[in-house]
């Protein structure tokens, strides 16, 4: 047992502390100078990697390297586990060293399945075993959040996960088989499919582990796990100044110890299953290497004085730059999406409902009607929200008026223009201000742009509006005709370091993200070059807070009360923690010389 506890523990600190950062800092390298951009979003990323010679070979290239380090933790863990329940002796570097001849296994084609189930199906449940590279992964939460709005929507996931679920269970044996038998993929799948099909004990082990992993999940662990993407250069960073990063820290380690033990053991049940005759993997290595030592410390001590005083040199310049953070832009914003989930979605119901629940701001999605009005609406088919299996696109004004829409709880409202939108929110108690999101069709964009500032300056909103979009020529378009505005850029993903030049086409004044690919590195990047980051779409209270408490500017939910209270919490508990650029009510504007930003008492 001490042999392989002392493995994983050097595995996750290898992962963690060098490969994971050294890939992270490839990655911006390969965007940087190969695709000549800083960072890729939403489905440019699809654009850049297959689109281009270049952008297959990275993903390729990509893909194997995930397969081989998940693919040999899998290798090493399972032969120390089968030594350990055979009482044999040996050492896990011995193990550790011999494994990489199994790497040969991947050169089939059988590789392909092999990166589906365990770079991709093994991370989702993550039940039996959890790779330090990729210990979990998930469904963004927004397609997950798409698919229960609509009809019948929340059985289709169910239905989903649980028919993910029993591949997962049936498939569970084929490490153990591929691995250590050394059986074709073929064969090790239908040893695996034999095994379970009526193993009610480990069918009943995975349920509990699903369920005791729920429960830590839902009612123990509440605060946000670490991510991959949080082991980069500012990991120590964040652990020295931010409490709250010292206690996910704390949860990951404690997280790890459990499930890490639990796959010990699980996989120590599944060895009973294995005859031992069959066992074929090799456990000693098939070379020596020879590295001639060298005797650091008696090389130390003989310039002790020189070195002793660059090392000083070394920590104090480290220290002053590493450790100073730069100040957020503002304060944090709450952010009703799509207004509020007590209402119809994008209605002016919803908009008062988050003014009503007192959101700065409520976020809306407006596109183009047949006869050129602006509407507010996210789906470019009616069906989820009316029934109705017609493109907006296809309908006028006035057939659009005539069309009722719903939501899941029964209520009923019809489809607003921007125009209206506005002048409720305009008038509304509180006077919420709107987050609009462009989704133009091909050949609606300039007319979409034109149309929102005729409205916008129509109404004097121009003080209480943002604006963003994925579609970067939409925003783009509207910061060269109106630079003051607040405008910023909508994205599900990215692949890359953000950098910001100012001779960029587009700089903006914030990012929303879906929440997915909010980590450290992606808030400290942001953070260096003055843009707020905006999350989207968070509902739990205490998620919420956490991701203030990273550094995000902003939060957008569904839930817009839940939302609201937890940003007035943070404010009153827990700001202290953060500087800011400015304090002023409104959007942050810069001083006459654009040198600073305007600062209030």
């Amino acid at each position: 047992m001490k042999e392989i506890i002392k493995f994983e523990l050097f595995y996750k600190a290898l992962m963690f502390l060098v490969v994971l950062p050294f890939l992270s800092l490839i990655e911006g390298l390969y965007t940087r100078y190969v695709i000549g951009v800083s960072a890729i979003y939403n489905f440019d990323m699809v654009y850049f990697l297959l689109g281009s010679v270049s952008g297959i070979i990275a993903l390729i290239v990509s893909c194997i390297v995930v397969l081989c380090f998940i693919y040999f933790e899998y290798a090493v863990l399972y032969k120390l586990i089968f030594l350990y329940k055979s009482k044999s002796v040996q050492s896990w570097r011995e193990v550790f060293w011999s494994s990489f001849v199994d790497l040969k296994d991947l050169k089939s084609v059988s590789s392909i399945f092999l990166f589906l189930l365990f770079v991709l199906l093994n991370p989702l449940w993550h039940l039996y075993f959890t790779s330090s590279f990729l210990p979990e992964i998930n469904i963004p939460s927004f397609v997950i959040n798409e698919l229960i709005k609509m009809d019948g929507g929340s059985i289709l996931v169910i239905i989903g996960y649980t028919l993910l679920f029993i591949f997962y269970g049936f498939l569970c044996f084929v490490p153990i088989y591929y691995i250590l038998t050394k059986d074709s993929l073929l064969k090790s799948i239908k040893k695996s499919i034999n095994v379970m099909k009526k193993n009610y004990k480990i069918w009943g082990l995975l349920i509990l582990l699903f369920v005791v992993n729920y429960v830590l999940d839902t009612f123990v662990f509440r605060e946000l796990p670490l991510k991959n993407g949080d082991f980069n250069f500012y990991f120590l960073r964040y652990f020295v100044l931010s409490f709250s990063f010292k206690i996910r820290s704390l949860i990951f380690i404690i997280d790890t110890i459990l499930w890490t033990s639990i796959e010990i053991l699980f996989i120590y049940k599944q060895l009973s299953y294995v005859d031992e005759a069959q066992i074929k993997c090799s456990f000693t290595r098939l070379y020596e290497l020879n590295i001639r030592k060298i005797n650091i410390k008696e090389r130390l001590l003989r310039h002790k004085l020189l070195y002793g005083f660059l090392f000083t040199i070394g920590i104090v310049c480290f220290v002053i730059f590493y450790f100073n953070q730069y100040p957020l832009l503002h304060k944090p914003y709450s952010i009703g999406h799509r207004g509020d989930i007590s209402a119809v979605e994008n209605t002016i119901d919803g908009v008062l409902a988050a003014d009503q629940n007192n959101a700065d701001y409520a976020e809306i999605d407006i596109q183009m009607t047949k006869d050129r009005h602006l509407i507010v609406c996210h789906d470019t088919n009616l069906k989820r929200l009316a029934g109705v299996d017609k493109e907006i696109k296809d309908l006028t004004l006035k057939e659009i008026k005539q069309i009722t829409i719903f939501n899941k709880a029964g209520d009923k409202s019809n489809i607003p223009t921007l125009e209206e939108t506005i002048i409720a929110a305009k008038e509304s108690k509180n006077g919420i201000g709107l987050l609009i999101e462009f989704k133009p069709l091909s050949g609606d964009l300039e007319d979409t742009v034109n149309q929102t500032i005729d409205l916008i300056e129509k109404y004097d909103f121009s003080e209480k509006a943002m604006f963003m979009s994925m579609n970067e020529q939409c925003v783009e378009l509207l910061a060269k005709k109106r630079p003051d505005w607040w405008i910023g850029y909508c994205a599900f993903g990215n692949v890359g370091r953000m950098d910001i030049k100012l001779n960029d086409p587009f700089i903006p004044d914030f990012i929303a993200v879906e929440e997915g690919a909010i980590n450290t590195q992606f808030l400290e990047d942001a953070r260096n070059r003055v843009l707020p980051v905006y999350v989207w779409t968070v509902d739990d209270y205490e998620k919420v807070i956490d991701y203030l408490r990273m550094g995000v500017s902003g939060v957008i939910g569904d839930s817009s009360d839940q939302v609201t209270s937890a940003v007035d919490e943070y404010l009153a508990e827990y700001d202290e923690e953060n500087e800011y650029l400015t304090t002023c009510p409104g959007f942050p504007k810069l001083t006459d010389d654009e040198y600073e930003y305007i600062q209030c008492e």
